[in-house]
């Protein structure tokens, strides 16, 4: 028996609009998932981004406080590797909080989440004892799903006083690259929301940045951040590594460039009590 065309197209056009509206939940569950986030409209950059000097001189000298804030156990190596093996040189005395264990990282279904996290626990703690962190501390936030709510807040409130560092580093959440981890963002939004109340911080310093107005020279220590990376190895290996340090070191020239040397690592400075 023949069926009517009409009632035939509109069984087709049901059939396109579930099988259509399927992948569209299924692309939006995929980007809820997944950790990143994509400014679709690019940000406006700071006008005018005059160059500042930190205190440079202060920032690398024997007994300077340093708290480096992070979202994961990698990202101080990554992001400003040479920046605290360059630090570690001038006897500043730095130590590290890293806001989640870093331990699912979205690698799979089927992650051993407890191994990940000693792993990686393991790789946070070598990789500090080679820029000699003072201490390191997990405050054991949700990798993936973080959120710059208070208690997030709170807890940084309260390593900034017990530490009372003058500089403290993290990322920078209002001009961050276009695409990065969600986990950056809200750390570096908890960070600046937590330096509200800090007393004694002098400058505030982020990297991760599209906006530098501070570069440092990290030319004569290049070669000990690629190290750095390689202590990594649940991260970087093989030809991860090699993509990972490649992608570090055009962004190390990039921000070289800026002030006339091999390579840098850029940051956004801002003065809190200077």
């Amino acid at each position: 028996m023949d069926v009517d065309p009409k009632v035939k197209r509109k069984r087709n056009r049901r059939q396109r609009t579930v099988v259509y509206g399927s992948l569209l939940a299924m692309l939006w569950g995929f980007w809820v998932w997944q950790p990143w986030e994509f400014d679709f409209v690019p940000r406006e950059m700071p006008h005018p981004n005059p160059k500042v000097d930190p205190a440079s001189a202060r920032l690398f000298s024997k007994g300077t406080r340093v708290l480096i804030v992070t979202a994961h156990p990698d990202d101080s190596e990554f992001y400003v590797g040479g920046t605290l093996s360059k630090l570690r040189d001038s006897g500043a005395v730095i130590r590290q909080v890293i806001v989640t264990e870093g331990d699912k990282a979205y690698y799979g279904p089927f992650t051993n989440v407890s191994e990940n996290r000693r792993i990686r626990h393991q790789e946070a703690l070598e990789a500090a004892r080679a820029w000699r962190g003072q201490d390191l501390i997990f405050l054991g936030f949700s990798d993936g799903r973080l959120k710059a709510g208070d208690r997030l807040v709170q807890r940084l409130q309260v390593e900034i006083e017990k530490f009372k560092p003058e500089y403290v580093l993290s990322f920078d959440y209002d001009y961050p690259p276009r695409m990065s981890h969600g986990d950056h963002r809200q750390t570096g939004k908890a960070v600046a929301l937590a330096m509200d109340k800090a007393t004694g911080v002098r400058w505030y310093m982020r990297f991760s940045t599209i906006a530098p107005n501070f570069i440092v020279d990290i030319s004569d220590y290049w070669d000990q951040k690629k190290e750095l990376l390689k202590i990594h190895k649940s991260q970087f290996h093989g030809d991860r590594l090699v993509n990972v340090t490649n992608m570090v070191e055009d962004s190390a020239m990039i921000d070289g460039e800026r002030i006339g040397v091999t390579y840098g690592e850029g940051f956004r400075a801002m003065a809190i009590n200077p």
